[in-house]
């Protein structure tokens, strides 16, 4: 029997919950442990193996010189292994997931009780559902390991004994080439859902209320019309006595008009 992992553990569990769901969820594990091995034994492949590519910037495989003649070598030549700095948290990152699924198997998927003393109600226990996975069909505990194994040979075959194969799939299907390269269009799609839309919103609200209502028409508005109304009621101060005098005589007028229309004189 392969060696449990906390990936053959999901899967084990997403097999025992049975139904079109657990099926379902079944096989998609299986098929994504198929395309985790194919594209990491393929960076493997591109990496270690084969002939080596020419540098992005153009530069070939010889060595490369500047413009007084030294010799700097290839981008190939100037490789070197990782600091310690990025090592040692690969190194904590793989002792985890060798321990977490083999040493500490059984705290983690293996003895229900552990399993809930070690999360301490941080994520809910189904007993049955673990109980049922440690249950399942042997072909089910090595699916995740023969699909390991097909994306191993397919990795190796397109990468290594006919590095030409991936070229002619793409030539072949290029609609499905494209729509893989593009990542599904997710980013289009997610641009054309939410990006766009806020950035509408956002517009709107800042040309649309802020610039025209509350600057244009409120604030700046109001200020506009209390200049236009203050200077016109400074034409209205000429500083003649005679404008003064005949301001007076049409307000008495007026009072006078009114006290009549009301009655008040009569």
């Amino acid at each position: 029997m392969p060696a449990s992992s906390p990936r053959i553990s999901i899967i084990e569990a997403a097999y025992a919950v049975g139904g079109n769901a657990g099926a379902f969820s079944f096989w998609l594990l299986v098929v994504a442990a198929l395309f985790t091995s194919f594209y990491s034994w393929r960076l493997i492949h591109l990496t270690f193996h084969g002939e080596p590519r020419p540098a992005a910037h153009g530069h070939d495989d010889h060595a490369a010189q500047d413009d007084h003649g030294h010799d700097h070598g290839s981008a190939y030549d100037h490789a070197h292994e990782a600091p310690n700095v990025m090592l040692v948290p690969l190194y904590v990152l793989a002792a985890g997931a060798v321990l977490a699924g083999a040493v500490f198997y059984g705290m983690f998927f293996h003895d229900v009780e552990h399993i809930e003393h070690f999360f301490a109600g941080a994520i809910v226990v189904d007993h049955e559902i673990i109980e049922a996975a440690h249950h399942v069909p042997l072909w089910t505990k090595w699916s995740a390991t023969i699909a390991m194994i097909i994306g191993f040979v397919v990795a190796y075959v397109m990468y290594i004994r006919r590095p030409d194969l991936p070229g002619k799939l793409a030539a072949q299907n290029p609609g499905l080439y494209q729509f893989l390269l593009n990542k599904w269009y997710f980013d289009e799609l997610y641009d054309a859902i939410f990006v766009r839309p806020a950035l509408w919103i956002g517009r709107a609200f800042w040309k649309g209320f802020d610039d025209w209502l509350i600057d244009d028409k409120i604030s700046e508005g109001l200020g506009r019309r209390v200049q236009n109304v203050t200077s016109w009621v400074t034409k209205l101060q000429s500083g003649y006595v005679y404008h003064y005098a005949f301001a007076m005589l049409i307000g008495v007028a007026a009072l006078l008009t009114w006290a009549i229309a009301a009655g008040g004189l009569i």
